[in-house]
């Protein structure tokens, strides 16, 4: 799925920014205030505002990875609290949920049934969150800045957000019910097979055993929904063609990297939209 750039925001909240630690520099703090306050800090720290709908999407996502108390009443209004504190344990335990599905046979209950693995689930939608913890704050500073540049460009953050992106072509009416002939079951299942084998055969990627692990889980929860022949679409991007654009741009002039492009065209193809 195409990132949403309120991820960022609630990243950038929640995130240690200090690519040089030292003893004089503050690191990521737990925050308590009113919704008015926690869009300030937000600002600050981005360098640029933000709208009410923005931040009401920031606080979804962190809400989804436990990373906010809400509470609301007739006497202290709206009031957060924000766990930035937690973010490590947070990542840490949706890789553990993720092993445990794994370890179950149980990959696609991770899109099917979230509340079964809430925080792999919460990982999976905000990807974002990985990488952080995969490559830290240079990474994050760098992708910030460049987020400050295209809001400079296009006046606001909510341009660029409501922004097609053009790059990531999704497929339109995910939440439509696609059906397969058993045909197309046979050889969307080859090709989706093919691109497991050559992912099995590599001993890591990108020098991370772990990532490897995640990505085959994902291949096979896709596999099994077109198995299945039927089901909601938006549940096979978010498994199976999310990974494969994944595999296609890291591996673009290797087998692994053709493999994942020709079975992309090949489900465009079988789900009647345009490439």
């Amino acid at each position: 799925m195409a990132r949403d750039v309120a991820d960022y925001v609630a990243l950038a909240l929640v995130a240690d920014l200090r690519v040089e630690r030292d003893y004089f520099s503050d690191g990521p703090s737990d925050f308590s205030g009113d919704i008015d306050q926690l869009k300030l800090k937000a600002e600050e720290i981005l360098e640029f505002p933000i709208s009410d709908q923005v931040l009401q999407q920031v606080i979804r996502t962190l809400a989804d990875c436990g990373l906010i108390r809400v509470t609301d009443d007739d006497f202290s209004g709206t009031y957060v609290k924000l766990k930035a504190t937690g973010l490590k344990r947070f990542v840490e335990n949706a890789r553990a949920e993720l092993s445990r599905a794994q370890m179950e046979n149980n990959e696609l209950s991770i899109v099917t049934k979230p509340s079964d693995y809430p925080l792999a689930s919460a990982l999976a939608n905000h990807e974002l969150f990985e990488d952080y913890s995969e490559l830290g704050s240079s990474w994050l500073n760098r992708a910030l800045e460049g987020l400050r540049k295209r809001v400079d460009e296009l006046g606001t953050l909510d341009a660029l957000r409501n922004k097609p992106d053009i790059s990531v072509p999704l497929v339109p009416a995910s939440d439509r019910v696609v059906t397969f002939s058993d045909n197309q079951v046979t050889i969307l299942e080859e090709q989706t097979t093919a691109v497991i084998d050559a992912v099995s055969a590599q001993n890591q990627i990108d020098d991370d055993p772990g990532l490897r692990e995640l990505i085959l889980g994902q291949l096979k929860a896709g596999r099994e929904l077109i198995r299945a022949g039927s089901f909601r679409l938006y549940f096979l991007e978010l498994t199976l063609i999310e990974t494969l654009r994944l595999l296609a741009k890291r591996y673009e002039k290797e087998a692994i990297g053709g493999l994942a492009s020709a079975l992309i065209a090949a489900l465009i193809k079988h789900i009647g939209i345009d490439a």
